[in-house]
């Protein structure tokens, strides 16, 4: 009876030790639950990405000449921002400047990714803002940057160039021309199923042109 009673605790012991193991598995499956919810997190950091105030094509972008950064005043969407990132419509009319500064050299010039000017876009460095220091320009896929090139460190603001309407229909377009292709192939499949039909008929002839040649011979025959 002792020997049995060992046995029956050693067996209750084992029993314990795997409920155990199991849960602290159990426990590391969770934590790798968490893990994933970090994923979220990293896609929260990449929503920060989207910073940039679209703009309504024909508007006109107006900023306050601070040698520590360029500083929104119109549109509203963009008053008080520092360095604001400008979504524009490609293809579309815009009009940028400074109007108020503060009282050092400024211009403003639109450049591209590797900072070169584009379509000849700058004006002037003057200590006053004004007419002469706005830009008209059709917004292009080249355009990178907006800069006062004396504070180029500080007053650089960025470009986001989205593709407009019109490109969208014409890729629409696009794939109408596509499927109007595949009707012509339609059209032929159907031409092909006449010709069928003609080789049908051909073969009808072939077996009356037969059954007039038996009927011939029957008279024959007779005679």
């Amino acid at each position: 009876m002792t020997r049995d009673n060992g046995i029956s605790r050693r067996t209750a012991m084992k029993v314990t030790g795997a409920a155990a193991a199991t849960t602290l598995v159990a426990g590391c499956g969770d934590n790798g639950d968490d893990d994933e919810n970090g994923d979220d997190d990293e896609n929260g950091e990449n929503g920060a990405d989207g910073d940039g105030v679209e703009i309504e094509p024909g508007e006109t972008i107006e900023l306050d000449a601070q040698s520590g950064g360029w500083v929104g005043v119109a549109p509203d969407d963009i008053e008080d921002e520092e360095n604001p990132t400008l979504i524009l419509e490609e293809g579309e009319e815009y009009e940028i400047g400074w109007e108020e500064g503060d009282g050092s050299a400024h211009n403003i010039e639109i450049v591209d990714e590797d900072d070169e000017i584009v379509d000849d876009l700058e004006t002037d460095e003057e200590n006053e803002g004004g007419d002469d220091q706005f830009l008209d320009f059709e917004a292009s896929e080249e355009m990178y940057e907006y800069v006062c090139r004396p504070h180029d460190n500080a007053m650089r603001g960025a470009f986001e160039i989205e593709e407009g309407e019109n490109g969208a229909d014409d890729e629409e377009n696009g794939a109408d021309d596509e499927n109007g292709a595949d009707d012509e192939n339609g059209a032929d499949d159907e031409n092909g199923a006449d010709d069928e039909n003609g080789a049908d008929d051909e073969n009808g002839a072939d077996d009356e042109n037969g059954a007039d040649d038996e009927d011939d011979e029957l008279v024959d025959d007779d005679e």
